[in-house]
């Protein structure tokens, strides 16, 4: 009877739902779920509850964290092709995001109607969130706010392809356009070229450390003069300040209120020679690596076209230089590597992971490297992750690094993922002392 079961249910699928059901709510009371490996082990909708815990929040302090929360998390796909994962977490953010502002406008209506009644409080109780609301009437709708602000501050992407960062950028664009109800009401699209980038994940800087080894020992022999004399290493990491001084002021151009778009532009102008100059330099410190000395201009400007490198250290020094990216999520390329078939040369010195002799083994590595201690790093890979004698550095690293959550999807009786055809795993990585 529909009185009673979900559509296509026999009774015997009725009682085990609604017992399962009754045994939740029993551990729930108790409080037996208490973090959030409870709530997956009991299949509850993490989403769900945090909307509701912010929802429900009694005081403005809890919505004021997780907004700061909110807004900092920085999330990146390694291998974003046309952007799937982004625009996955787009969604995963929005109601977050919508649940926040619903509290805040919640407690200024709250306020305004008790100074209404003759109650007296201080002028700038809940100033903060009287502004942030003021800010988010600025734009068509609330929507459109909400997903522009996860667009420009929580969602990075690195792709080879340069095609497929332009659709992953024009995917977002959409996505956003598609809040405004009249072409009269779209105001200038926020511009992302810095945080969804063209460049090979694979090849490049990616710490502090690395750089100054690299520039150590070959500014010795007197080959950086980009910058000046002077120590080649300090003067990278000066520019790079700056810079990330330059993209901090650019990103929040596009959030005020009335935006020059004279000085946008100029700010635009400005980041990007700062970028060129330091990468310049860098890949300059690579190349040496790869190419004889001296590095002719026709061997340089071919190893370049061929390994498109992406020096993380620069091109995200903000959020490295502040621990790293707080979520990477993805699906890297499953590819047994040769130079041959991707057109250009690992270093076996680079990863540990090196004898795995497949890309998403490399991925996997540097994403490791460019997270959070206690960041979380989710891949879709290979099934044989877990079971190749081939993929032990692989596996090492990951125990090493602390929780291993995984969930395998064997080929039979159907793939998971359509086009799939080939047994695979979600692994997620974090270090043991994580928390939600």
């Amino acid at each position: 009877d529909e009185a009673y079961a979900l559509p296509t249910e026999i009774w015997r699928e009725t009682v085990a739902r609604r017992q399962r059901s009754e045994e939740v709510r029993l551990r729930l009371t108790k409080g037996e779920v208490r973090n959030i490996n409870d709530l997956i082990t009991y299949n509850l909708d993490i989403q769900q509850f945090a909307q509701d815990v912010i929802e429900s929040s009694e005081g403005p302090e809890l919505v004021r964290a997780f907004w700061k929360t909110l807004v900092d998390i920085k999330v990146l796909d390694p291998t974003c092709g046309s952007g799937a994962f982004l625009f996955a977490a787009l969604n995963i953010l929005e109601p977050l995001y919508e649940a926040c502002l619903d509290r805040m406008q919640s407690f200024v209506d709250e306020l305004d109607a008790a100074i209404a009644q003759g109650e007296k409080h201080h002028p700038e109780k809940y100033g903060d969130f009287r502004r942030l609301l003021n800010q988010v009437a600025h734009h068509p709708n609330r929507s459109y706010f909400i997903f522009k602000s996860i667009i420009v501050q929580n969602l990075y992407g690195v792709d080879i392809m340069e095609e497929a960062v332009e659709i992953c950028k024009l995917r977002l664009f959409l996505k956003l356009i598609a809040q405004v109800d009249g072409v009269e009401k779209i105001e200038p699209l926020p511009d992302i070229d810095f945080n969804v980038r063209a460049g090979n994940t694979l090849i490049g800087f990616t710490t502090r450390e690395e750089v100054r080894r690299a520039l150590t020992s070959q500014g010795q022999q007197g080959t950086f003069e980009l910058f000046g004399e002077g120590d080649a290493a300090d003067r990278v990491e000066e520019q790079a300040e700056l810079a990330d001084k330059a993209f901090r002021r650019f990103r929040q151009m596009q959030t005020e209120d009335e935006m020059d778009l004279g000085l946008f532009s100029e700010a635009k102008r400005e980041l990007r020679e700062r970028l060129s100059k330091l990468n310049d330099e860098l890949n300059l410190a690579l190349a040496i690596r790869y190419l004889s000395a001296p590095v002719r201009d026709n061997d340089y400007a071919a190893w370049l076209k061929a390994y498109q490198p992406f020096h993380w250290f620069v091109d995200f020094y903000g959020i490295m230089n502040t621990g790293g990216f707080d979520v990477i999520i993805g699906n890297p390329p499953y590819v047994v590597y040769s130079p041959a078939k991707v057109g250009y040369t690992i270093q076996s010195s680079d990863f540990s992971t090196f004898d795995c002799g497949n890309l998403y083994a490399y991925v996997f590595e540097r994403s490791l490297n460019i997270a959070k201690k206690d960041g979380f790093v989710s891949l879709i890979v290979q099934l044989t992750i877990l079971s190749s004698e081939r993929m032990k550095s692989l596996q090492d690293l990951l125990l090493k690094r602390g929780k291993l959550y995984i969930t395998s999807f064997p080929r039979r009786p159907e793939s998971v993922f359509d086009g799939v055809e080939m047994p695979v795993a979600i692994l997620i990585s974090t270090s043991a002392h994580a928390k939600l």
